[in-house]
């Protein structure tokens, strides 16, 4: 949701009819435009600024004025037609300025980078190798981009592309979420990590009983996880100490995001890991909603349910007030009564 009430959605499809950016109508879900590229299978939005920016197989990427739809400007970006579909996993990041572009699959077909783009035109600023491949989507501090790696390292790239530090974790992370002064990630060493984002060193260490796929939510006091080891956490953003933590029905695939005065988490479903894991399916699909004190207020089960003529649920995300529920072949809205009734 852009600042202005527009509801924008892409499309992964590798089909040239799909659009790798649309303007939706957030009551109705009524599609007002579309922008498309040529084939290829597309990345994740991300907006900033009240632009939509994505890539495409196509060896495109666009930046879309969020309330009109039309093309700011468009560049080439190669090679990656060629690479596997993981090339696109991860949105580009606005940083400002600029915008940092994830490139990394999950094989040796095409070189892992970061590229950085001027926000106003798309011209190339940097061009950083990685060492290895991406293990989740890289978190944005105002200097910069931490990148978890598949190799177990966490590099942070400043805003010009150079490397200022380099911190061995000794196994693959998840997405980072990223606070002032600190990253916030989930290891398969079973722990939550807090990283200074200005040297790299480890700020506290948090135990959990497994790996983290999704991305770490942090707030002002605590900082929140959802683990494969069917578990939501709270713990102190200064100290590490766990404040509380609930037993769920399943591995977390997304979230907790915050809606309001509550947390949003999905579990289940079906989530590629990158690795050697692949694709795996999880069952039951459900919604939980939390108070931030650890109280649960629900389990939404989403299995069998009548949207599911729109195949299965990939992902939930949060846009304003409002909860969305990515499909293989479809968007859900979940009604704000969901959430926020007791």
């Amino acid at each position: 949701m852009t600042d202005s009430g527009h509801l924008l959605a892409g499309s992964h499809s590798p089909f040239r009819d799909r659009p790798i950016v649309a303007g939706l109508d957030g009551q109705t879900g009524e599609t007002t435009w579309t922008v498309t590229v040529a084939k290829g299978r597309n990345s994740p939005i991300d907006v900033g600024g009240g632009r939509a920016y994505a890539i495409s197989k196509a060896e495109t990427m666009v930046a879309v004025d969020g309330a009109t739809g039309d093309t700011v400007w468009q560049r080439p970006l190669t090679p990656i037609d060629e690479a596997d579909p993981g090339v696109v996993e991860f949105a580009p990041i606005p940083l400002g300025d600029r915008v940092v572009v994830p490139i990394s699959g999950t094989e040796d077909d095409v070189p892992d980078r970061l590229v950085g783009v001027a926000r106003a035109d798309g011209e190339t600023l940097f061009t950083r190798p990685l060492p290895a491949s991406l293990s989740g989507a890289p978190g944005a501090t105002s200097d910069g981009v931490v990148a978890p790696l598949v190799d177990g390292r966490v590099l942070f790239v400043d805003r010009t592309g150079a490397v200022t530090w380099t911190r061995e974790i000794g196994a693959p992370s998840s997405a980072v979420g990223a606070a002032d002064r600190t990253a916030y990630l989930g290891a398969a060493t079973e722990e939550l990590l807090a990283l200074d984002t200005a040297t790299g060193s480890v700020a506290w260490h948090g135990s959990l009983a497994n790996t983290v796929f999704a991305r770490p939510l942090v707030t002002d006091e605590r900082v929140y996880v959802g683990g494969a080891d069917y578990s939501l956490r709270a713990f102190d953003v200064a100290s590490g100490r766990q404040l509380w933590r609930d037993d769920l029905g399943n591995a977390v695939t997304h979230g907790p995001m915050q809606v309001g005065d509550r947390l949003v988490t999905l579990v289940g479903g079906a989530h590629h890991v990158r690795g050697p894991s692949g694709t795996i399916p999880f069952s039951p699909t459900e919604l939980y909603i939390h108070e931030q004190d650890g109280t649960r207020v629900r389990a939404v089960p989403l299995d069998g349910r009548p949207f599911e003529d729109g195949g299965s649920v990939e992902w939930a995300q949060a846009a304003g007030e409002t909860v969305y529920l990515g499909q293989e072949f479809g968007l859900t809205r979940v009604v704000p009564e969901a959430i926020t009734d007791g």
